[in-house]
Protein backbone atom coordinates (compact mmCIF):
# COMPACT_ATOMS: atom_id res chain seq x y z
CA UNK A 1 0.00 0.00 0.00
CA UNK A 2 3.01 2.33 0.21
CA UNK A 3 2.45 3.51 -3.38
CA UNK A 4 -0.98 4.78 -2.32
CA UNK A 5 0.14 6.48 0.87
CA UNK A 6 -0.49 10.21 1.19
CA UNK A 7 1.73 12.23 3.52
CA UNK A 8 0.37 14.78 5.96
CA UNK A 9 3.07 17.43 6.21
CA UNK A 10 1.26 20.46 7.65
CA UNK A 11 -1.51 21.28 10.11
CA UNK A 12 -3.39 24.50 10.78
CA UNK A 13 -6.07 24.89 13.46
CA UNK A 14 -8.56 27.52 14.58
CA UNK A 15 -10.85 25.85 17.12
CA UNK A 16 -12.83 26.42 20.31
CA UNK A 17 -10.33 24.11 22.01
CA UNK A 18 -7.33 26.22 20.98
CA UNK A 19 -5.67 27.77 17.97
CA UNK A 20 -2.61 25.55 17.71
CA UNK A 21 -1.92 21.88 18.18
CA UNK A 22 -0.37 22.24 21.63
CA UNK A 23 -3.37 24.13 23.00
CA UNK A 24 -5.83 21.70 21.42
CA UNK A 25 -3.92 18.71 22.76
CA UNK A 26 -3.87 20.13 26.28
CA UNK A 27 -7.63 20.68 26.17
CA UNK A 28 -8.16 17.20 24.81
CA UNK A 29 -5.92 15.60 27.42
CA UNK A 30 -7.71 17.50 30.19
CA UNK A 31 -11.01 15.98 29.07
CA UNK A 32 -12.96 19.19 29.55
CA UNK A 33 -15.69 20.91 27.59
CA UNK A 34 -15.48 24.15 25.60
CA UNK A 35 -19.20 24.99 25.65
CA UNK A 36 -20.08 28.27 27.36
CA UNK A 37 -22.65 31.06 27.33
CA UNK A 38 -22.58 32.97 24.04
CA UNK A 39 -23.55 36.68 24.16
CA UNK A 40 -24.34 36.56 20.43
CA UNK A 41 -27.12 34.07 21.17
CA UNK A 42 -28.66 35.89 24.15
CA UNK A 43 -32.45 35.79 24.27
CA UNK A 44 -32.71 32.64 22.15
CA UNK A 45 -34.04 29.27 23.35
CA UNK A 46 -30.45 27.99 23.66
CA UNK A 47 -27.90 30.65 24.51
CA UNK A 48 -24.61 28.76 24.62
CA UNK A 49 -22.17 27.51 22.00
CA UNK A 50 -18.52 26.70 21.43
CA UNK A 51 -16.77 29.87 20.24
CA UNK A 52 -13.30 30.40 18.84
CA UNK A 53 -11.37 32.74 21.11
CA UNK A 54 -8.04 34.48 20.68
CA UNK A 55 -8.23 34.76 16.89
CA UNK A 56 -8.71 38.35 15.71
CA UNK A 57 -9.40 38.44 11.94
CA UNK A 58 -8.09 41.98 11.48
CA UNK A 59 -4.83 41.11 13.21
CA UNK A 60 -4.42 37.88 11.23
CA UNK A 61 -5.63 39.08 7.83
CA UNK A 62 -5.55 42.87 7.89
CA UNK A 63 -8.60 45.17 8.22
CA UNK A 64 -9.52 45.31 4.54
CA UNK A 65 -9.48 41.56 3.88
CA UNK A 66 -11.18 40.82 7.20
CA UNK A 67 -14.08 43.15 6.32
CA UNK A 68 -14.49 41.58 2.88
CA UNK A 69 -14.70 37.98 4.10
CA UNK A 70 -17.21 36.13 6.22
CA UNK A 71 -16.29 34.50 9.51
CA UNK A 72 -16.12 30.93 8.17
CA UNK A 73 -13.65 32.10 5.53
CA UNK A 74 -11.63 33.97 8.17
CA UNK A 75 -11.06 30.71 10.00
CA UNK A 76 -10.40 28.65 6.89
CA UNK A 77 -7.87 31.15 5.58
CA UNK A 78 -6.04 31.51 8.89
CA UNK A 79 -5.91 27.72 9.30
CA UNK A 80 -4.59 27.34 5.73
CA UNK A 81 -1.83 29.90 6.27
CA UNK A 82 -0.75 28.09 9.41
CA UNK A 83 -0.78 24.72 7.65
CA UNK A 84 1.40 25.99 4.79
CA UNK A 85 3.80 27.55 7.26
CA UNK A 86 3.94 24.31 9.24
CA UNK A 87 4.63 22.25 6.10
CA UNK A 88 7.27 24.67 4.82
CA UNK A 89 6.04 24.00 1.31
CA UNK A 90 6.90 26.37 -1.56
CA UNK A 91 3.66 26.80 -3.47
CA UNK A 92 5.31 29.15 -5.97
CA UNK A 93 7.65 26.38 -7.18
CA UNK A 94 4.79 24.69 -9.09
CA UNK A 95 1.51 26.51 -8.35
CA UNK A 96 -0.43 24.56 -11.00
CA UNK A 97 0.31 21.35 -9.04
CA UNK A 98 -1.18 22.66 -5.78
CA UNK A 99 -4.91 22.24 -5.12
CA UNK A 100 -7.28 23.48 -2.42
CA UNK A 101 -10.29 21.38 -1.39
CA UNK A 102 -12.31 22.58 1.60
CA UNK A 103 -15.48 21.26 3.18
CA UNK A 104 -18.20 23.79 4.06
CA UNK A 105 -21.54 22.52 5.32
CA UNK A 106 -23.66 25.59 4.64
CA UNK A 107 -23.54 29.20 3.60
CA UNK A 108 -23.41 32.08 6.06
CA UNK A 109 -26.86 32.50 7.57
CA UNK A 110 -25.74 35.54 9.55
CA UNK A 111 -24.81 37.49 6.43
CA UNK A 112 -28.02 36.53 4.65
CA UNK A 113 -30.31 37.38 7.55
CA UNK A 114 -28.65 40.78 8.04
CA UNK A 115 -29.14 41.67 4.39
CA UNK A 116 -32.67 40.24 4.26
CA UNK A 117 -33.66 42.58 7.07
CA UNK A 118 -32.50 45.56 5.02
CA UNK A 119 -34.37 44.28 1.98
CA UNK A 120 -37.50 43.62 4.05
CA UNK A 121 -37.39 47.16 5.39
CA UNK A 122 -37.63 48.46 1.85
CA UNK A 123 -33.97 49.47 1.62
CA UNK A 124 -32.59 47.44 -1.31
CA UNK A 125 -29.97 50.11 -1.91
CA UNK A 126 -28.50 49.33 1.53
CA UNK A 127 -27.97 45.64 0.78
CA UNK A 128 -24.22 45.04 0.71
CA UNK A 129 -22.71 44.17 -2.68
CA UNK A 130 -20.51 41.76 -0.72
CA UNK A 131 -23.47 39.75 0.61
CA UNK A 132 -23.24 37.00 -2.01
CA UNK A 133 -19.44 36.89 -2.44
CA UNK A 134 -18.99 36.72 1.33
CA UNK A 135 -21.43 33.92 1.95
CA UNK A 136 -21.03 31.53 -0.99
CA UNK A 137 -19.47 28.32 0.44
CA UNK A 138 -16.94 28.03 -2.38
CA UNK A 139 -15.38 31.37 -1.42
CA UNK A 140 -13.32 29.79 1.37
CA UNK A 141 -11.32 27.54 -0.99
CA UNK A 142 -11.09 30.34 -3.54
CA UNK A 143 -9.71 32.84 -1.04
CA UNK A 144 -7.13 30.33 0.17
CA UNK A 145 -5.98 29.76 -3.41
CA UNK A 146 -5.71 33.50 -4.04
CA UNK A 147 -3.81 33.99 -0.80
CA UNK A 148 -1.18 31.29 -1.36
CA UNK A 149 -1.12 31.38 -5.17
CA UNK A 150 -2.38 27.82 -5.73
CA UNK A 151 -3.55 27.29 -9.33
CA UNK A 152 -4.51 23.63 -9.16
CA UNK A 153 -8.01 22.16 -8.66
CA UNK A 154 -10.09 24.34 -6.36
CA UNK A 155 -13.58 23.61 -5.10
CA UNK A 156 -15.76 23.05 -2.07
CA UNK A 157 -17.19 19.78 -0.83
CA UNK A 158 -20.57 20.13 0.85
CA UNK A 159 -21.91 16.94 2.43
CA UNK A 160 -23.27 18.29 5.72
CA UNK A 161 -21.34 17.07 8.75
CA UNK A 162 -19.05 14.85 6.65
CA UNK A 163 -17.82 17.71 4.43
CA UNK A 164 -14.36 17.99 5.99
CA UNK A 165 -13.74 14.25 5.87
CA UNK A 166 -15.03 14.08 2.31
CA UNK A 167 -12.62 16.88 1.36
CA UNK A 168 -9.73 14.73 2.58
CA UNK A 169 -10.93 11.84 0.44
CA UNK A 170 -11.26 14.01 -2.66
CA UNK A 171 -7.82 15.50 -2.03
CA UNK A 172 -6.33 12.03 -1.69
CA UNK A 173 -7.76 10.98 -5.05
CA UNK A 174 -6.38 14.11 -6.72
CA UNK A 175 -2.94 13.25 -5.40
CA UNK A 176 -3.09 9.57 -6.33
CA UNK A 177 -4.35 10.41 -9.83
CA UNK A 178 -1.21 12.45 -10.44
CA UNK A 179 -3.13 15.67 -11.01
CA UNK A 180 -1.58 17.33 -7.94
CA UNK A 181 1.58 17.06 -5.89
CA UNK A 182 0.18 19.03 -2.95
CA UNK A 183 -3.40 19.64 -1.79
CA UNK A 184 -4.61 21.75 1.10
CA UNK A 185 -7.66 19.96 2.47
CA UNK A 186 -9.92 20.53 5.44
CA UNK A 187 -13.04 22.33 6.53
CA UNK A 188 -14.30 25.58 8.00
CA UNK A 189 -17.62 26.76 9.36
CA UNK A 190 -19.25 29.21 11.72
CA UNK A 191 -22.49 27.52 12.69
CA UNK A 192 -23.31 29.67 15.72
CA UNK A 193 -25.43 32.33 14.01
CA UNK A 194 -28.73 33.36 15.59
CA UNK A 195 -30.67 31.92 12.67
CA UNK A 196 -28.87 28.56 12.80
CA UNK A 197 -29.31 28.37 16.57
CA UNK A 198 -33.01 29.13 16.26
CA UNK A 199 -33.59 26.63 13.45
CA UNK A 200 -31.80 23.79 15.23
CA UNK A 201 -33.62 24.62 18.46
CA UNK A 202 -36.95 24.46 16.62
CA UNK A 203 -35.92 21.05 15.33
CA UNK A 204 -35.22 20.03 18.95
CA UNK A 205 -31.75 19.04 17.85
CA UNK A 206 -29.80 21.20 20.33
CA UNK A 207 -29.00 20.31 23.89
CA UNK A 208 -31.61 22.29 25.88
CA UNK A 209 -31.02 25.36 28.07
CA UNK A 210 -28.89 24.64 31.13
CA UNK A 211 -26.83 26.48 33.72
CA UNK A 212 -24.03 23.97 33.06
CA UNK A 213 -23.18 24.24 29.35
CA UNK A 214 -19.95 22.37 30.06
CA UNK A 215 -22.05 19.26 30.68
CA UNK A 216 -24.05 19.56 27.46
CA UNK A 217 -23.58 17.29 24.45
CA UNK A 218 -22.99 13.73 25.63
CA UNK A 219 -23.45 11.77 22.40
CA UNK A 220 -23.14 8.24 23.71
CA UNK A 221 -24.57 8.74 27.20
CA UNK A 222 -27.97 7.38 28.20
CA UNK A 223 -28.96 10.97 29.10
CA UNK A 224 -27.96 12.47 25.75
CA UNK A 225 -30.30 15.23 24.65
CA UNK A 226 -28.81 17.10 21.69
CA UNK A 227 -25.68 18.76 20.35
CA UNK A 228 -24.00 22.16 20.74
CA UNK A 229 -23.26 24.53 17.87
CA UNK A 230 -19.73 25.76 17.30
CA UNK A 231 -17.27 27.14 14.80
CA UNK A 232 -13.74 26.55 13.62
CA UNK A 233 -11.35 25.69 10.84
CA UNK A 234 -8.85 22.89 10.28
CA UNK A 235 -6.60 22.44 7.25
CA UNK A 236 -4.02 19.77 6.39
CA UNK A 237 -1.28 19.91 3.81
CA UNK A 238 -1.39 16.60 1.95
CA UNK A 239 1.33 15.50 -0.46
CA UNK A 240 2.19 12.57 -2.64
CA UNK A 241 4.62 10.57 -0.56
CA UNK A 242 7.34 10.77 -3.20
CA UNK A 243 7.01 14.53 -3.40
CA UNK A 244 7.27 14.88 0.38
CA UNK A 245 10.36 12.68 0.49
CA UNK A 246 12.08 14.50 -2.35
CA UNK A 247 11.79 17.81 -0.57
CA UNK A 248 12.71 16.15 2.76
CA UNK A 249 9.51 17.24 4.45
CA UNK A 250 8.60 16.10 7.95
CA UNK A 251 5.82 13.54 7.56
CA UNK A 252 3.47 14.07 10.49
CA UNK A 253 1.05 11.31 9.57
CA UNK A 254 0.06 9.08 6.66
CA UNK A 255 -3.40 8.97 5.06
CA UNK A 256 -3.64 5.39 3.86
CA UNK A 257 -7.31 4.87 3.17
CA UNK A 258 -10.65 6.52 2.63
CA UNK A 259 -14.16 5.17 2.36
CA UNK A 260 -17.44 6.90 1.59
CA UNK A 261 -21.03 5.72 1.40
CA UNK A 262 -24.66 6.72 1.90
CA UNK A 263 -27.32 5.01 4.00
CA UNK A 264 -30.07 6.14 1.59
CA UNK A 265 -32.39 5.86 4.59
CA UNK A 266 -33.29 9.13 6.36
CA UNK A 267 -32.21 12.82 6.27
CA UNK A 268 -30.79 12.68 9.81
CA UNK A 269 -30.89 9.19 11.31
CA UNK A 270 -28.44 6.44 10.36
CA UNK A 271 -29.70 3.11 9.09
CA UNK A 272 -30.50 0.90 12.11
CA UNK A 273 -28.44 -1.94 10.64
CA UNK A 274 -25.37 0.28 10.16
CA UNK A 275 -25.03 -0.74 6.51
CA UNK A 276 -23.59 2.61 5.39
CA UNK A 277 -20.95 2.67 8.10
CA UNK A 278 -19.93 -0.89 7.31
CA UNK A 279 -19.67 -0.13 3.59
CA UNK A 280 -17.49 2.96 4.15
CA UNK A 281 -15.22 1.18 6.63
CA UNK A 282 -14.74 -1.82 4.37
CA UNK A 283 -13.68 0.48 1.53
CA UNK A 284 -11.00 2.03 3.70
CA UNK A 285 -10.24 -1.07 5.75
CA UNK A 286 -6.89 -1.99 4.24
CA UNK A 287 -5.06 0.35 6.62
CA UNK A 288 -7.76 1.30 9.14
CA UNK A 289 -6.93 0.95 12.82
CA UNK A 290 -9.64 3.06 14.48
CA UNK A 291 -12.82 4.95 13.75
CA UNK A 292 -14.25 8.24 15.04
CA UNK A 293 -18.03 8.21 15.29
CA UNK A 294 -20.24 11.16 14.43
CA UNK A 295 -22.51 11.57 17.47
CA UNK A 296 -25.41 14.04 17.30
CA UNK A 297 -26.23 13.34 20.97
CA UNK A 298 -29.84 12.78 20.01
CA UNK A 299 -31.91 9.80 21.11
CA UNK A 300 -32.68 8.54 17.60
CA UNK A 301 -29.69 6.22 17.08
CA UNK A 302 -28.45 3.85 19.80
CA UNK A 303 -24.86 4.10 21.08
CA UNK A 304 -22.61 2.46 18.48
CA UNK A 305 -21.22 -0.98 19.30
CA UNK A 306 -17.67 -1.93 18.38
CA UNK A 307 -17.61 -2.32 14.62
CA UNK A 308 -16.53 -5.83 13.64
CA UNK A 309 -15.14 -6.23 10.14
CA UNK A 310 -13.14 -9.13 8.77
CA UNK A 311 -12.63 -10.54 12.25
CA UNK A 312 -11.22 -7.31 13.78
CA UNK A 313 -12.78 -4.99 16.32
CA UNK A 314 -12.01 -1.32 15.72
CA UNK A 315 -11.72 0.90 18.80
CA UNK A 316 -13.97 3.95 18.61
CA UNK A 317 -12.98 7.52 19.57
CA UNK A 318 -15.76 9.77 20.94
CA UNK A 319 -14.77 13.43 21.21
CA UNK A 320 -17.92 15.56 20.78
CA UNK A 321 -17.57 17.24 24.16
CA UNK A 322 -14.27 18.68 22.99
CA UNK A 323 -15.16 19.26 19.34
CA UNK A 324 -18.83 20.33 19.20
CA UNK A 325 -21.06 20.44 16.15
CA UNK A 326 -18.95 22.43 13.70
CA UNK A 327 -20.68 20.80 10.73
CA UNK A 328 -18.10 20.25 7.96
CA UNK A 329 -14.88 20.04 9.89
CA UNK A 330 -16.05 17.76 12.70
CA UNK A 331 -14.39 14.71 11.17
CA UNK A 332 -11.49 16.77 9.88
CA UNK A 333 -10.62 18.09 13.35
CA UNK A 334 -10.89 14.68 14.93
Amino acid sequence: MADRDVAVTGLGLVTPAGNDEDAVWKTLAAGGSVAAEDPDLSGLPVGYSCRVRGMDPETELGPRLARRLDRFTHMGLVAARRAVRDARVEVAAAPERVGVILGVGSNSLETYTTEFVRLGEGRPGKVSPLALPRSVPSMAAGEVAIDIGARGPNFTVSSACASGAAALGVARELLLSGMCDVVLAGGCESARSRMAATCFAQMRALSPPTDRPDLACRPFDVSRNGFVLGEGGAVLVLERMGHARRRKAVVRAVLRGFGSSADAFHPFSPHPDGVGVEQAVLRAFAALDHRTDHGLARRLPPPPPPLRTQGRTLPCLHQHRLHPHLLPQNRQMR
